[in-house]
C-alpha cells in the first residue's frame, strides 16, 4: 500500500494538474472574449436559471442531458428534476431517500445504509459511475466515495439512459446530478429537528449579496445521537460555503467548498440471510430488523472529506458562452464492522435454536484524491432555415484510491444475549493504489427547424488509462467513441414525442489478470414523449426503452470473464398536476424486464439479475389550505415495489411491498415553519432486495421527523 507520504505527494501532483487545467480554462475564455466572430445570437437559457430553485415550474431548465441550459422537454432522453420542496418533503437524510418517488430509480437497494446512497437506474447500479456533482463526475470505487449531504443540494436531476456521448465512461442506466446551493440574494434559514431514527440535527443556510457583483452563502448541517438502535450512535457534520463574484470584464466566478466529517457506528439491518428475513425460520421466526450483530466497542465508521470547486461562466462578444468547472477532492474513510454471512458454517439456514450466525469482521482504510475539469463552449448559429445550438467540450478526470482491506471471522446469535468479542483481523488481502485518468473531447449539435422539429447529434471520444500498484498490479489503456442521435417534434400545445439512440462505455477498475481487459459497452433505443404546456399546471412524461449491456463481468473470483450480456427493457411514466386550488398530485410507474442474454454459466441465460424489481409505483398528494387554515399543508404518499429475485438462478423471490408516508407542515406568519413527517407509517417489516441468499436487507422502519424552521 502507498504510504501516507506517497498519498500526499499524489494529491499534490493532481492538485497541480487541476490548477493547470483551471489556468488553461482562464486563458481560453480570456482569449475568446477578445475575438469577435459573427455567429448569430445566443438563444439558450441562462445557466443560472438551470441551476437555481425549481419552484413550481413544470418544465424547468436544466443542464443535465445536454450540458447547455435547455428545458426538460428539449432533452432527448427521460429526465426528472427535484427541487428543494421535493427533497425536504419527507425529511430526506440521504439523496436515495429523496428519490423514492422518482420513475426509473430503485433507491434504498441495501436498506438502512445511512453512510452511502445505493441507487439503481433502469436496473443498473448507478452509485459507482453514475453520480455527478454540478455536472462533474463523483466517481466511486470500492469504498472510495464522496458522501454529499442533501441539505447542501439545490436540486437533484436524474437523466435516464446512457450518457457517455456527453459525460464519457458512466453507468448505462443513467446518472444522478446533484446541483449545489449557490450564492445569490438574501437567505436566512435556521432549522432544528429531531428524527427518532437518526437523532437530533441543526441546519443553517445564510447568505446575501455584497453590492451588485458579489454574493456569499454559508450552508451547514450537524447531526448526532442514537441512530436506529442503542448500539448505533454517532456524529456527523457538513459545511458548504460558497462565494460568487463578477469581474470587471463580466466573467462570473463561483467558488464552492464542501466539507463532511462523520464519526459513527453501523446499523445492522443489511447483509442478513434470506431465511429469517424474507421467510421465517422454524426456530425463531424472523430476525428483528433493529437487531445489530456488530460489536459497539469495536465497530466504527470515520469519514473526513473535502472538495473545492470553481465554476467560471463568460458570455462572449460573439454570442457564445464559455463555462468551465474545476474540482479538487480528498476523502479519508476508515471502517470496521461485523456483518453476518449466513448461519453457523456459512449455511443458508439456522442449525440451532439460538440461530447462530457466521460473522465476517471487515476493516478497510481508504484514501481518495481526485482532480477534474470540464470546459464547455456553446452558442447558436443559423444555416438557412436551420438553427444550430452548438456545444464543444473537453473534460479531464484523475481519480486515485489507496486502499487496504482485511477481514476476520466470528459468530453471534439471533436469540439471547449477544456477547461482544474482539475479532482477529488477518493480513490485508487488498493493499494497493489504483489510478484512473480519463480525457474526453465532445461535440453536440441541437438543430431546430420548421414549426417544432428538434434533432440532436452528439459525438465524443475518450482516452482512459487505468493502473494499479501493489496487490494485482496492472496497467491498461482504453479508447472509446460514443454517440447519440435523436429526433423530436415540439407542438404548440407543449407535447413533444421523441426517439433517440445512444451508445455507451463504462471503464472497469479491475486487473486483467482476473480476465477483465476492456470496458463495458452497449447501446440504448428510447421512444417517449413529454407534455408540459408553457405556463401550464401539469407535466406528463413517458418512455419505452431497451438497453443492451455487453462485456459484463461474470464468473467467480479469480476466474472472471467478460462473456456477460444483460438486456434491460421497460416502460416509465411520470406526471404531476397542480390543480390551482391547493391540491397537488404526483405519480410515477416503472415496469422493468431485465434478462441475462449471455453468461459463462449457460444455466443463467434467460434469468433476471437480482435486486431488480419488476414494477415500482408511487402516488403522492398534497393539499395547501386557504382561509382560516392558511399556512397548513398536508400530504400523503404511497410507494409500491414489486417482486424481485433473490438468487442468480431465480429459484427464490423477494415479495412485493407497499409503504405509506405522511407529512404535515404549518407556516406561521412570523417566518416560522413547523414540519412533521412519518415514513413507513405502518412500520411495515419488508425486505428491499437480496443479492444472494446470504445478503438481504430490511427496508427502513417507521421514522418520525419533526423540525422547526425560522426564515428571517
Amino acid at each position: 500500500m502507498a504510504t501516507r507520504k506517497t498519498q500526499a505527494l499524489g494529491a499534490a501532483r493532481l492538485g497541480a494538474a487541476g490548477l493547470l487545467l483551471l489556468s488553461a480554462a482562464t486563458a481560453a475564455y480570456a482569449q475568446a472574449e477578445d475575438e469577435n466572430f459573427d455567429l448569430g445570437t445566443l438563444t439558450l437559457q441562462n445557466q443560472e436559471d438551470a441551476t437555481g430553485p425549481v419552484g413550481a415550474d413544470m418544465n424547468p431548465p436544466t443542464v443535465t442531458g445536454t450540458k447547455a441550459p435547455v428545458t426538460v422537454s428539449e432533452v432527448p432522453q427521460s429526465v426528472s428534476v427535484l427541487g428543494r420542496e421535493k427533497i425536504e418533503r419527507f425529511g430526506a437524510n440521504r439523496v436515495s431517500e429523496a428519490l423514492r418517488y422518482t420513475a426509473g430509480v430503485t433507491s434504498d437497494v441495501f436498506g438502512d445504509d445511512d453512510d452511502y446512497d445505493w441507487l439503481r437506474i433502469r436496473g443498473f447500479q448507478a452509485d459507482q459511475t453514475g453520480i455527478y456533482l454540478d455536472n462533474a463526475q463523483n466517481l466511486s470505487f470500492a469504498f472510495g466515495s464522496f458522501f454529499i449531504d442533501p441539505y447542501t443540494i439545490e436540486r437533484i436531476e436524474v437523466l435516464r439512459g446512457p450518457s457517455s456521448a456527453l459525460y464519457g465512461g458512466s453507468n448505462p442506466g443513467g446518472i444522478v446530478n446533484y446541483v449545489s446551493k449557490r450564492p445569490g440574494g438574501r437567505i436566512r434559514e435556521l432549522t432544528f429537528g429531531l428524527n427518532d431514527a437518526t437523532g437530533a440535527y441543526l441546519e443553517f443556510d445564510y447568505g446575501n449579496d455584497i453590492g451588485e457583483d458579489r454574493a456569499y452563502r454559508l450552508t451547514g448541517r450537524l447531526e448526532g445521537g442514537d441512530k436506529y438502535d442503542a448500539l448505533n450512535e454517532g456524529l456527523r457534520g457538513t459545511f458548504a460555503p460558497s462565494y460568487k463574484f463578477t469581474t470587471d470584464g463580466g466573467t462570473e466566478v463561483t467558488l464552492l467548498a464542501n466539507i463532511h466529517i462523520a464519526d459513527e457506528k453501523h446499523n445492522g439491518s443489511s447483509f442478513l440471510p434470506y431465511q429469517g428475513t424474507v421467510t421465517p425460520t422454524p426456530q425463531f421466526g424472523y430476525i428483528d430488523p433493529d437487531a445489530n450483530f456488530s460489536d459497539p466497542n469495536w465497530d466504527s465508521y470515520e469519514r473526513r472529506q473535502a472538495s473545492v470547486s470553481a465554476i467560471v461562466e463568460r458570455e462572449l462578444a460573439n454570442g457564445f458562452t464559455f463555462t468551465g468547472i474545476g474540482r479538487l477532492g480528498y476523502a479519508d474513510v476508515h471502517e470496521r464492522y461485523y456483518y453476518p454471512f449466513g448461519y453457523a458454517g456459512y449455511a443458508p439456514g439456522p442449525g440451532d435454536a439460538q440461530g447462530t450466525l457466521s460473522l465476517i469482521a471487515f476493516e478497510h482504510d481508504t484514501q481518495v484524491a481526485t482532480a477534474q475539469t470540464d470546459l464547455r463552449y456553446y452558442g447558436t448559429v443559423s444555416t438557412g432555415p436551420v438553427e444550430h445550438d452548438l456545444l464543444f467540450g473537453l473534460d479531464a478526470r484523475y481519480y486515485e484510491i489507496d486502499e487496504m482491506q482485511a477481514s476476520g471471522f466470528g459468530t453471534n446469535q439471533v436469540v439471547g444475549p449477544r456477547p461482544p468479542g474482539t475479532p482477529v483481523i488477518g493480513a490485508p488481502y487488498q493493499d494497493a493504489t489504483t489510478k484512473q485518468r480519463q480525457v474526453g473531447l465532445y461535440f453536440q449539435d441541437q438543430m431546430r427547424w420548421g414549426s417544432g422539429w428538434i434533432a440532436t447529434a452528439n459525438l465524443r471520444h475518450d482516452f482512459v488509462k487505468t493502473s494499479q500498484d501493489g496487490t494485482g498490479a496492472f496497467s491498461r489503456d482504453d479508447s472509446e467513441t460514443s454517440w447519440r442521435a435523436a429526433l423530436a417534434y415540439e407542438t404548440a400545445a407543449g407535447f413533444t414525442p421523441y426517439v433517440s439512440y445512444s451508445s455507451f462505455f463504462n471503464p472497469l477498475i479491475t486487473s486483467p489478470a482476473n480476465g477483465v481487459t476492456k470496458p463495458e459497452t452497449g447501446d440504448q433505443v428510447e421512444v417517449g414523449f413529454k407534455w408540459a404546456p408553457e405556463g401550464g399546471r401539469f407535466s406528463l412524461t413517458g418512455a419505452a426503452f431497451e438497453i443492451n449491456r455487453e462485456n459484463v463481468v461474470v464468473g467467480a473470483f479469480p476466474n472472471f470473464s467478460q462473456l456477460g450480456e444483460v438486456r434491460s427493457r421497460g416502460v416509465e411514466l411520470e406526471g404531476e398536476y397542480d390543480f390551482g386550488n391547493g391540491l397537488y398530485l404526483q405519480a410515477s410507474a416503472t415496469f422493468l424486464d431485465a434478462e441475462v442474454r449471455r453468461d459463462s454459466n449457460a444455466a443463467l441465460i434467460g434469468t433476471t439479475p437480482t435486486l431488480i424489481p419488476e414494477t415500482e409505483l408511487s402516488l403522492l398528494g398534497t393539499y395547501a389550505f386557504s382561509g382560516a387554515l392558511r399556512g397548513l399543508e398536508l400530504g400523503a404518499g404511497i410507494r409500491h415495489r414489486g417482486e424481485s429475485f433473490a438468487d442468480a438462478a431465480n429459484t427464490l423471490k423477494v415479495p412485493d411491498s407497499t409503504i405509506y408516508d405522511l407529512y404535515a407542515s404549518y407556516a406561521f406568519q412570523n417566518g416560522l415553519e413547523a414540519n412533521l413527517s412519518v415514513t413507513n407509517v405502518a412500520d411495515e417489516r419488508y425486505v428491499t432486495g437480496c443479492q444472494t441468499v446470504y445478503v438481504c436487507s430490511y427496508g427502513s422502519g417507521r421514522e418520525v421527523n419533526f423540525s422547526v424552521t425560522s426564515r428571517f
